[in-house]
């Protein structure tokens, strides 16, 4: 998986969340150090990226590439793999289900049968309790 971010002769940017950490960018430089035509290299653990300088006329562009997305594979090999649930999937999924109870909960209010009306108060139930993950989730932004 690529992670280059920017491309020109004689210089190329890598950036990634999993470089924020000075251990991992410190690996990554004894990596960057067995490429040849690489002359230096600056990482910044702040943006998690890395300027690598190299003589364009050394190596293929496409060559070295390569050798820098398997350099960074190495380093970063099991964070290819995103967490299945993270806090944006969580509120993805929550909010598919607050409209889908929103929704169902309104087209049995229009039914109007007394069976159903449990129905209707399930479905709003459903609807307040993705409501309150939702909440919880971003409670903090709502305290600002």
């Amino acid at each position: 998986m690529s992670r280059i971010v920017s491309s020109l002769p004689g210089r190329i940017r890598i950036r990634d969340k999993g470089l924020r950490d000075p251990a991992r960018q410190t690996q990554l430089s004894r990596e960057l150090a067995n490429i040849t035509a690489i002359t230096q290299w600056q990482a910044n653990p702040r943006t998690g990226s890395v300027v690598v300088s190299f003589d364009p006329g050394d190596t293929p562009m496409a060559e070295l590439e390569a050798k820098l997305d398997a350099a960074v594979d190495n380093v970063l090999g099991d964070a290819l793999t995103p967490p299945l649930l993270t806090k944006k999937r969580i509120n993805r999924y929550n909010k598919i289900a607050m409209l889908g109870s929103l929704a169902a909960s309104l087209a049995l209010t229009a039914v109007r049968r007394k069976r159903w009306r449990h129905w209707h108060a399930a479905t709003g139930y459903l609807f307040v309790a993705n409501l309150g993950v939702h909440l919880y989730l971003y409670r903090k932004s709502l305290f600002r």
